[in-house]
């Protein structure tokens, strides 16, 4: 898992080259943002399955970007909304807990916490969608209908790996803290 991990990483910086050679700026700008989520996901240090979904994710919302794919398929969007928000938001509760912003948390409070840090993650994206659509490039979709339709599907995604998140902590069980982090304590403090 961890050349495979590792080869996921270097993917990133490798887009920005690619795009930046092949494709426009503004491809190499998107691939930039997924080079800083890849290297959040990497400082955070969650479980080896959710740091490579998160990169795998990411990733793949980007190239759907550069190569239109949002524009070709017009389901996509909520595909991507739904898994980039779901890894994201998972990201981020495992974050908050390493750092200590958070205690070990419950299952029904990690699904709560997972879902309004998704909630508020889609929300965010909206307003770069409305941003990146007034001042880089009019085909970012926006719009009411665009604009519920990503926020649901976000959210649901959120509240999915909140799911899935708690049951996974809950399937390592106390032995390793329930938190199935590699080298974090049940305090979420790493291990020397």
């Amino acid at each position: 898992m961890t050349a495979l991990l590792l080869a996921v990483r270097w993917a990133g910086p490798l887009s920005v080259l690619l795009t930046a050679l092949v494709y426009d700026a503004a491809g190499a700008a998107v691939m930039m943002l997924v080079c800083l989520g890849v290297t959040v996901a990497w400082r955070a240090r969650p479980p080896a399955a959710l740091e490579l979904g998160t990169d795998l994710v990411l990733l793949l919302a980007a190239w759907s970007s550069v190569l239109l794919l949002y524009e070709r398929l017009t389901w996509w969007d909520l595909v991507v909304h739904f898994a980039a928000t779901a890894v994201l938001a998972e990201l981020g509760f495992r974050a908050l807990e390493r750092w200590g912003g958070l205690s070990a948390a419950r299952a029904v409070s990690h699904v709560l916490v997972v879902c309004a840090l998704g909630a508020a993650l889609a929300l965010l994206w909206e307003y770069a969608e409305f941003v990146g659509n007034a001042t880089v490039d009019p085909r970012v979709q926006v719009g009411y209908r665009d604009t519920l339709g990503d926020l649901a599907a976000g959210t649901a995604g959120a509240l999915t790996a909140g799911a899935v998140g708690a049951a996974a902590r809950n399937r390592a069980g106390p032995a390793r803290g329930g938190s199935g982090d590699r080298g974090v304590r049940a305090d979420g403090r790493g291990q020397r």
